[in-house]
């Protein structure tokens, strides 16, 4: 089996006129059907989620950043939604029965056309029928598994789970968050503390008891190397703790999906409700008209009573049939929900909090040993200068006592 492989790899902004920037993202990788290379813009990305969850009710599709009325194209916008929207392509990729629609495969990853939002959003809804034969084509798995009133009280449990869940993680978004520009003021204040304040320290101080000599200053004297050093590595610029405010927010979002996915499935008992309350008005328009009663619409219409009753039995019939392929479509999606998205849900947390974890301990010890380092090499750089100042000492005691 073809693995599919996705990447957002870098962005850039043009200018369309001195008010107007888009910024494109570009997107590399390969499928069943070969390599591809593109360029979309974030609408692009907007339009083909909303067209996925439109057309796959009660199931999982990844979440994007929100939408930002300006600053759309700032450098900080910019390299976020280039994270959140690697981690979309990488989740729609492990998700065959999305990314393998003409709509992703053929449209959004390998179309030429400039406005892809527009094509995307052209697309026509699917029918009740059409919808429910999909599912039952993709979802063969699951068809002959029995549900019952149990399993939907699980649904509902597990909605409440995922509400109460979201609620915690805003506070904990916060706390994060709260660290994360600690640790970005942390670094700030230490770069300044490194490149500027010890150096005008021991010009302004230390140098005074030295006689003036440059050569047995320590920042002074090894600021060059500690400049290319600190831009190279980018020592105590590193802030690792962000990428579980990353997790966070991403959880957050995924809290919100689940919760629609649910929802979706309200919606269509909804749809049945009001089928249902339709059909009852034209069965009771249907015996006025038996009684020989004429309406006014139909007057207006200038409709037989024939032709009036054939059109209301007519509706009477659609919305009976679409009320059975509705109520076969909820059916269904429960048992998606129930059977697949819960256990993807849940197993997909526990693996992504461990891979995260994995991540974050790695960069930590990448970080300390990076900054021993950095901080081995003023050690050494000191050392270095005692043992010479030492020596001199020495030297100097030498010839006074000859």
């Amino acid at each position: 089996m073809i693995q599919n492989v996705i990447d957002v790899v870098e962005s850039q902004t043009t200018s369309q006129s001195l008010f107007s920037k888009q910024t494109y993202y570009t997107i590399k990788g390969s499928d069943k059907d070969g390599n591809f290379e593109v360029h979309r813009r974030f609408k692009d990305f907007v339009a083909l989620r909303n067209l996925l969850a439109q057309q796959w009710p009660g199931c999982y599709v990844p979440s994007l950043p929100g939408k930002k009325l300006f600053n759309g194209n700032d450098p900080k916008t910019i390299h976020d939604r280039k994270k959140f929207l690697n981690a979309f392509c990488q989740k729609l990729s492990l998700l065959p029965h999305l990314f393998q629609t003409d709509a992703v495969s053929q449209v959004f990853l390998r179309s030429k056309d400039d406005k892809i939002y527009t094509k995307l959003e052209s697309i026509k809804s699917q029918s009740t029928q059409d919808l429910l034969q999909k599912y039952q084509t993709t979802f063969a798995d699951i068809l002959d598994t029995a549900i019952d009133a149990s399993t939907l009280k699980e649904i509902d449990n597990f909605a409440d789970q995922v509400r109460n869940y979201s609620i915690k993680l805003k506070s904990i978004k916060k706390m994060i968050k709260d660290s994360v520009d600690s640790g970005k003021k942390y670094n700030s204040c230490l770069e300044e503390i490194i490149k500027t304040r010890l150096i005008n320290f021991e010009n302004s101080f230390v140098t005074q008891f030295i006689n003036k000599d440059a050569s047995l200053l320590i920042f002074n004297r090894i600021k060059q190397e500690l400049a290319d050093t600190y831009q190279e590595n980018q020592v105590f610029r590193l802030n690792n703790i962000e990428i579980l405010l990353d997790l966070i927010r991403l959880e957050s979002k995924d809290c919100k999906i689940v919760l629609r996915q649910i929802s979706d499935r309200i919606n269509l008992e909804n749809k049945v409700k009001t089928l249902e309350n339709k059909i009852i008005e034209l069965e009771k328009e249907l015996d006025k008209l038996n009684q020989g009663k004429v309406s006014f619409k139909n007057l207006i219409k200038q409709k037989s009573p024939e032709d009036a009753k054939k059109q209301v039995e007519q509706e009477i019939s659609e919305s009976v049939k679409e009320i059975k392929l509705l109520q076969d479509l909820i059916i269904l999606i429960n048992k998606i929900l129930a059977l697949k998205e819960r256990n993807r849900y849940e197993n997909e947390k526990n693996t992504q909090f461990k891979e995260i974890m994995e991540i974050l301990q790695q960069m930590e010890l990448d970080s300390i040993k990076l900054e021993s380092s950095y901080w081995g090499f003023i050690l050494n750089e000191t050392n270095q200068l005692i043992a010479q100042t030492q020596n001199q000492s020495q030297i100097e005691d030498q010839i006074n006592t000859e």
